[in-house]
């Protein structure tokens, strides 16, 4: 483990962290959109969507060249925090499958500095980014399993298993894709952020990139994907996090 419960205990005061459990794991849900995971010293993140502002301006939308660098930088102050054993990137890293060839030498030296300064790095594929781009560094998958929980892009309907008693099961999942958001009122104050939702088998990161968006908790894909009733929602505001 490479943080201390000192630490851990320090940060919670704070509001920069909430500590949950799923899938029987203790999970570190950072304010900044990461999850950590002490037990086994891997830190998760989702959806950065790398030369995203690139692919939109190429349209015609008047979005300065900062996305992937601020995303970057970001990235790399949070490793640096936790300096983890592993790292797990889960799916649209890269917006599209020309993302590379758009990107400055300087913002791919320091991906590949970022990469290589763990011990070990999953780029799971995503539906924008279904092959890694030659010389990334890191290992591309399509998933990762570990004991009772699976690490995907996107949610498998077919991950179920029968127990014992001939009750189907589904197995515990950490996906990201559906970029999720929500929002709070409080006083006659709106406020709203990237979220975590979290249910019984179910574990939707929040997306982490510069310019990405949100699709409301409240929407009628994400309800249908997990229901209000059997969820709960950490919002990440103001460089801290709040269960809502």
């Amino acid at each position: 483990m490479a943080i201390s419960e000192q630490w851990l205990s320090s940060q919670v005061a704070l509001r920069n962290i909430s500590i949950v459990k799923f899938s029987e794991l203790l999970w570190v849900l950072d304010a900044r959109g990461v999850a950590y995971l002490p037990a086994l010293d891997w830190l998760v993140v989702s959806d950065l969507h790398l030369e995203k502002g690139s692919y939109l301006r190429s349209y015609g939308n008047p979005l300065p060249s900062i996305d992937s660098v601020a995303t970057l930088k970001r990235l790399q102050l949070v490793i640096k925090d936790y300096m983890p054993a592993r790292v797990i990137s889960l799916g649209d890293s890269f917006h599209d499958n020309h993302s590379l060839s758009r990107m400055t030498l300087q913002d791919k030296n320091l991906l590949c500095d970022i990469v290589n300064s763990v011990s070990q790095w999953d780029w799971v594929e995503g539906n924008h980014d279904p092959d890694l781009p030659v010389g990334i560094p890191g290992n591309p998958c399509h998933e990762i399993a570990h004991d009772s929980v699976v690490f995907r892009h996107e949610p498998d309907a077919l991950k179920s298993s029968v127990s014992a008693t001939g009750k189907a099961e589904s197995t515990p999942q950490v996906i990201g894709h559906y970029h999720p958001k929500t929002r709070k009122t409080i006083s006659r104050r709106r406020f709203s952020g990237k979220c975590f939702v979290i249910s019984d088998n179910l574990f939707i990161m929040p997306a982490f990139g510069q310019f990405t968006g949100g699709l409301d908790v409240n929407d009628e894909v994400m309800l249908a994907l997990v229901p209000e009733k059997s969820r709960a929602c950490y919002m990440l505001y103001d460089r801290a996090i709040f269960k809502v």
